[in-house]
Order: structure tokens, then sequence, then C-alpha cells
């Protein structure tokens, strides 16, 4: 079929017209195939469904070569291999268009189901705490970064000195790529050392960005020496007699994830100035820093934000990474008693589209800033130590805030209107509420349920159970579509009308050097993210010796595929800021338990490997570019987003307007993605 006949046949069908919108650039990871030996069950392996995969896409899942089975499209990725031995080697391809794709290296069993990073401790006294992760070296996999505290590391509000805080970079198979020394002039403590991993320039490789100051060094062991850090005197300790760090300079450097080098730095924004101007004048307010990763409008790629100050003053500032230029984006500072931000932030902060516009807005807990920086709201209910955004409603397709509170009693726990501010409904409590949790428990209910100092509530404020949970995190484990409970390091599994069951105890494992939680009584692990296997969720935790990590992934098998939830752009955001200060667990954008409004995330993976397909009619796919067409991937939605179907089409990139499925009336949107382009948007009217 040449151009003329196609577009004839494409008028006639319906109209369309394109829709600008964006993709996101995100991690192209590879299957991520992980085995575990289940003692004397066979072998248990899963693997990645990936963001952009249509589908139709099935598996061929090979042992030593051969083929032992076929999962069909749709089907769940995993399977039990009751004829698996502790010594094959497992491989998985995809089958795209009726077409066997490559597969990725061979992976063998896991004796356990864990997988352990030795680790090099930086000193005596050093644990490993928290932990982020992406591609540092663009293999597809995902990578380690883990932050050392030392033992004297101090909380903001504690005078006294503390030892250099350091940053390493590991890869999953147990390889240090790099270790980043902060140096004398920053200071150990949660509050301090916010870092950001991600992908910032989309050249396939992740960079970190953190604060840093004169006697910082690089991944190379070299003293930082570019922009504002050229000709400092890196043997000076600015710290004064009661350990506090108030003079001096401060910088923001970001660093190559492959090797950690340093490869720019400017001042950070704002400075300290004079530290009343934050809420006290001994220093603990004036370095209370947080930090994220936003999707700002800076193309297809992501911006980081670092934020200083949310007691009183709370100043917050977005930068562009170009690959050469570090570059500020915009800066937000509210530094007047009553007005728009001033005291509405928390020990954390939360990022997701609220507005549906395709860029990402800034939660600060009790207020919000929007993509280009500007104020969108105050609730005025103050400072909070814990808060959760998500689509909570399956009714309602506003994304809420779960929020609990610190200094205001008659809205000890509250929740509101992500896009508004609007408070929905609030309960008082008695004094500081320090903890407050929200996920999606209960299979009986539709949408989350809430929890903090009383009784488990529905959406709707109306109680569940009068007794609760554990308030710490949250994970995907058990193979359902519902979130079950982490605390320190163990799993249960909430019940209908109260009360919970033990899924998993790691406690005990490994065997004489068990694993243990972070961050005291926070008791919080040192990452939660979906870092292999299918969507559900890994749990990273450092052992009593510091001196491994322990991943520790489930084998037990859902009925259910669902993409990676690294490919959601609001749980990848999530788990880059979940380091950050009073880490909260990760949440998507979307309500899992809602199977039939999954959302189809609009994002192109930077790097991906060219998909092999099948020649059309006698013409291999070379032909039909050079009259430009190509073969595309066509999701049809409705206007609410619900996605009608899935296939592929042949289609002239110059206007794209794919032929509207049999059956299909009015005003419907399609995603025309192809492979090496960002996804286009059009809307279509179809006339039959």
């Amino acid at each position: 079929m040449h151009r003329t006949a196609l577009r004839t046949l494409l008028v006639a069908l319906l109209e369309c017209s394109g829709l600008s919108m964006a993709a996101r650039n995100m991690e192209w990871l590879d299957r991520g195939l992980v085995a575990v030996n289940t003692s004397g069950s066979g072998v248990y392996l899963s693997w990645r469904v990936l963001g952009n995969d249509l589908a139709s896409t099935s598996f061929n899942l090979y042992r030593d070569g051969t083929k032992i089975a076929t999962i069909a499209s749709g089907a769940a990725t995993n399977y039990v291999d009751a004829s698996g031995s502790a010594t094959a080697k497992y491989t998985v391809r995809a089958v795209i268009g009726g077409v066997e794709q490559a597969a990725d290296v061979a992976v063998t069993p896991l004796s356990k189901p864990w997988l352990s990073i030795p680790l090099l401790k930086p000193g005596t006294g050093y644990t490993p705490n928290d932990a982020s992760t992406g591609d540092l070296d663009g293999d597809g996999k995902l990578d380690i970064v883990l932050k050392w505290d030392p033992s004297d590391s101090k909380d903001n509000s504690l005078s006294g000195s503390t030892g250099n805080v350091y940053l390493d970079g590991y890869t999953l198979a147990g390889k240090r790529l790099w270790r980043i020394d902060l140096g004398q002039n920053i200071r150990a403590g949660a509050h301090y050392t916010q870092f950001q991993v991600a992908d910032y320039d989309g050249d396939g490789k992740a960079e970190i960005m953190v604060k840093t100051a004169p006697g910082t060094k690089d991944g190379t062991g070299v003293y930082l020496s570019k922009g504002t850090a050229s000709g400092a005197d890196h043997t000076k300790d600015y710290s004064n007699s009661k350990g506090y760090i108030l003079s001096g300079p401060e910088w923001l450097t970001v660093f190559r994830g492959s090797d950690g080098k340093e490869l720019a730095t400017v001042d950070y924004v704002p400075g300290r100035g004079t530290v009343s101007a934050w809420g006290d004048s001994y220093g603990n307010r004036v370095d209370r820093f947080l930090a994220a990763t936003a999707w700002l409008g800076n193309g297809s790629n992501p911006s980081a934000v670092f934020q200083r100050g949310y007691y009183t003053r709370m100043a917050i500032t977005a930068w562009d990474w170009d690959g050469t230029t570090l570059k500020q984006r915009w800066a937000y500072d509210a530094a007047t008693s009553g007005k728009e931000c001033y005291g509405q932030g928390n020990h954390n902060l939360s990022v997701g589209d609220v507005d549906f516009d395709g860029y990402d807005e800034i939660i600060e807990g009790a207020c919000a800033i929007d993509h280009d920086g500007k104020f969108m709201y105050r609730t005025g209910l103050g400072h909070g130590d814990a808060m959760h955004l998500g689509k909570m409603d399956p009714n309602n397709d506003t994304l809420m805030v779960w929020e609990v509170h610190e200094e205001n009693d008659a809205h000890g726990e509250e929740l509101h209107n992500a896009l508004t501010g609007r408070v929905y409904w609030y309960n008082a409590s008695s004094g500081d509420n320090g903890r407050g949790m929200a996920g999606d428990i209960d299979s009986t209910a539709a949408g989350y349920e809430m929890w903090s100092f009383g009784a488990v509530t529905n959406v709707s404020g109306k109680q569940v159970a009068s007794s609760r949970p554990s308030i710490n995190f949250r994970i995907y484990w058990d193979g359902d579509l519902y979130d079950e409970i982490l605390d320190g390091t163990t799993i249960t599994k909430w019940k209908t009308g109260g009360g919970t069951s033990t899924l998993m105890a790691f406690g005990s494992f490994p065997s004489g050097n068990p694993v243990l939680s972070n961050n005291t009584t926070k008791s919080t692990p040192c990452l939660v993210a979906d870092l292999f296997g299918d969507w559900r969720e890994e749990a990273v935790f450092r052992t009593t010796n510091s001196d491994s990590l322990i991943i520790f992934t489930t084998t037990i098998p859902t009925p259910y595929r669902m993409y990676t939830l690294m490919h959601d752009p609001q749980y990848r955001a999530s788990v880059a800021w979940q380091n950050t200060a009073y880490n909260q667990p990760p949440h998507l954008g979307f309500l899992l338990s809602d199977k039939a409004k999954w959302a189809v995330p609009s994002i192109k993976l930077v790097n991906a490997p060219a998909v092999v397909i099948k020649p059309v009619g006698g013409v291999d796919s070379r032909s039909f570019s050079s009259i430009g067409l190509a073969r595309a991937r066509v999701i049809w939605t409705d206007v609410r987003g619900n996605v009608l179907r899935e296939e592929e089409q042949w289609l002239d990139l110059s206007a794209p307007r794919p032929v509207v499925p049999s059956g299909v009336r009015g005003i419907i949107l399609a995603k025309v993605a192809v492979d090496g382009e960002a996804p286009r948007f059009v809307r279509c009217m179809a006339l039959r």
C-alpha cells in the first residue's frame, strides 16, 4: 500500500488532529530476569514487562538453550520450572509481532530469595543508610546508590561534630563503581544529605545530584574543582564550636553515574543567608533540606529539585542538566509569615502531575508548587511528619494527599485534594501526630485506607476498623493488587475487619548476620523499589555487621501482568525522593486494584534496542521507512483515559492518522509510538 492510498483510506474512516504532549524519557531496562531455587519446588522465574510493550507481547522461556514455556500475551510474567536445577541457565525472549527478540544474559538461580551485595565500609562505626536506584552505566540494569552514615550522625536539633558522609555506587552484581566523600563541611544526619539519582540529560545513564562543600571529593578521588568550586580551600573546616556549619561555601554538584566524576558545580540556591531567617538562630532550621526529581518542562528530561527550609521560610530551586551545563530552571521563595508556602512544609515531599497537564507539581504537605515554580495553594494546616500522594478513590480521578500534622491538633490527620488543597475531612489528635500511612490494603473496600493515631478509615473518612496496623511503609509482595504493610523487617497482610498476618519476616536472614532496618524508630528499609523481576517490589536492607546489602524478592506467583512500576512516572519520581529526610514509601499515579483503569505511561525509553519486526506483505520495514511509513504502536483510549484497544499499524509519520477500530464511535484518543521517537497523541472522531 503506498502513501496516497493509505491517506485516502484513513480520511474516509475518521478525522484526527495532533495534540502536543511530550513523552517523558525513562530508563530503558532489560527484562530483569531473576531465578530463585525454591527448595524442592523447582525454580521460580520472574521478569519485566516494559512500559511501552504491546499488550500482544508474549514470551518464550529457555532453560540451557531449550524452550520450556511460552507465556501468552496478557499472562503474568512469572513461571515455576518444576524440573529446574540449581545450575541451570535461564533466558527469556520477548515475542513482538510474531518475531522472537534477542535475549539478555543468562541467569542462574539464587540459592535463597535474596541478592547479596558485599560492601566496603568507609571506616569504623559506619552503617549503610538510605539508598536510591538508577541505571548508572547504561546497561539496562538498575544500580544502587548508597549513603553511609557515621555513628555520630546528628539530628539538626543536637549539637556536636560528625564524621564525613559517603555515597557509593554499586551494581546489582556487587561491583562498587565509585565512592564520593562529601567531606568535613557536610554534617551527617537525616535532614542534611538528600541525594537524587536519575538520567537528567537523556543519555541513558543516570547522574547523581547532591549538596556539596569544600572538602568534597568526587568518585575519582579528586576534590571538586569546577564552576564555583574552582580554587576552593578544601582543607578548611567551617564547623563552629557546637559542630554546626553556618558559614563557608555551599554548592550543588552533578556527578557522572558510571564513575562518580564531578561534571558541574554551582552555588547552592538559596544560600543560608541570615541563619535566624529560617526560624532559629543556632542552626537547626536553616539546614533542613529536601530534594526530588520531577518532569517540569525540560523537554522530555526530568529536572532536579532542591529545597531549604519548611518550618517557616521555604525556598525551592529547580535545576536542569543538559550534559554540559547545570542551569537553574526556576526558584521559589516563601519568606513572609502567613503567605503562600511559609510554614506549610513537611519532613518530606512528593511529586505528581496533579493537574494532568503532562508536567509534575511539587507537593509540600500543606501547600503545592506548580511545574513552573508558581505557588498553587496552601491549606494553612502547617508542618507535618508524614504524607502520601496517590490516586486513592476509584470514583474520583483527582490525586489526593493524606497528611498528618505536628502542630495542628484540630487537624491531626486529614485528606485533601492535591490540585486545590480542599480538605475533604479531618480528625483531631492530642498533640504531635508524627506518623501516618495510606495504602489500598482492604480487598473488600474500594480505594485507599488510611490511618495514623486512631482507627483505620476509608477515603470517605468512615471507619473501616478500630485497630490499626503499623504505620511505617507499604510494599507490593504477595501477587494480588493490594498493598502489603512493611514495618521494620516484617511484611504483614491486612485482614478484612482488622488485624494482620505475617507474610514474610526478613529479620532472621541471612543466618548469623541478619538484616536490620534504618532510622531508629522510623524502621525504614534502605530502599523499596521494583528493581528486577515482575512488577512486585524488592526490599533492600543492611546486614547487622553492615558488610552487605540484602535485596529480598518475592517468590509468590501472581496471576497479573503489569509493566514495571519504574515506568510509571509518579512511581519513578517517588523512588527518587524516597531517601529524603523522613522516608516515605513510593506510590503509583493510578489505583492498581482498579484494573480497568490502569494507566498507559506516556514515556520514551532512552537507548532502547531496536525491535526486530516481521515484513508485511513482502515489504520489509526499510521499504516502508523509505516512503515515510513506520510500524507504530497505537493505544486507543476514551476521553477519560480508559484503554479501549492496543494494536500495531503502519502509519505515515508526517501526519499519523491511525485507522479507528471497528465498532467504535465518537471522540477517542490515540497514542502513537514508534521505536526511537517520542509518542504522539492524536484526537480522532469516528464517522462510522
